[in-house]
């Protein structure tokens, strides 16, 4: 079963990986993949809180959080796993850029997913935002750094931790638990 998966995992990466490469896609997969970096969700949740009205400064709080603890997952879930990355089994891939840390998840595709669903479940136009992360994730098997099943795992994890949050944040007894406990802890 894992040999079929395994199998796949490889077509549909070389599909991807092997295809289309010219000096125009190349640069505008390395831009892309920076949307999925930590420090582009925590800027644009920067720009909310300082620039926004109470609803953006909410969304903000949100963002961080989110971000933050889908990255914290990630790397749990990466040191757990070790999966190398695909560049270091297969020598057919055209590499564009390398990680430093193990392959699955996905961190790039789970933080914009993360990014992409908190700004489109504040704002509506979910699927509009939902563009990125799959632009993100494509990226990532273009640039030849992850296996599709990567970047899945890593788009499932990012909604999952940002849908996690929203409830969290909504939960007025959640809420006031954390508030009344951070009061408890200054006296």
């Amino acid at each position: 079963m894992f040999s079929i998966l395994y199998s796949w995992d490889i077509k549909l990466l070389e599909l991807v990986n092997l295809s289309f490469h010219n000096f125009f896609l190349n640069n505008l997969a390395l831009i892309i993949t920076y949307f999925g970096v930590l420090d582009t969700g925590l800027f644009i949740a920067l720009i909310l809180y300082l620039f926004g009205n109470e609803k953006e400064k909410r969304v903000a709080k949100i963002l961080v959080v989110t971000l933050l603890l889908t990255f914290v997952f990630t790397q749990i879930i990466k040191y757990i796993i070790l999966r190398p990355r695909p560049y270091q089994d297969l020598s057919s891939l055209i590499v564009l850029s390398r990680g430093t840390d193990p392959s699955f998840p996905s961190g790039h595709t789970a933080m914009a997913s993360a990014l992409a669903f908190t700004l489109g479940r504040n704002y509506g136009y979910l699927g509009f935002f939902m563009i990125l992360p799959i632009l993100v994730a494509l990226s990532r098997l273009y640039l030849g750094v992850h296996y599709p099943s990567d970047v899945f795992v890593g788009f499932l994890l990012g909604i999952i931790v940002s849908y996690l949050c929203e409830y969290l944040f909504k939960n007025t007894k959640i809420m006031n638990f954390i508030k009344n406990s951070r009061k408890t802890l200054k006296v």
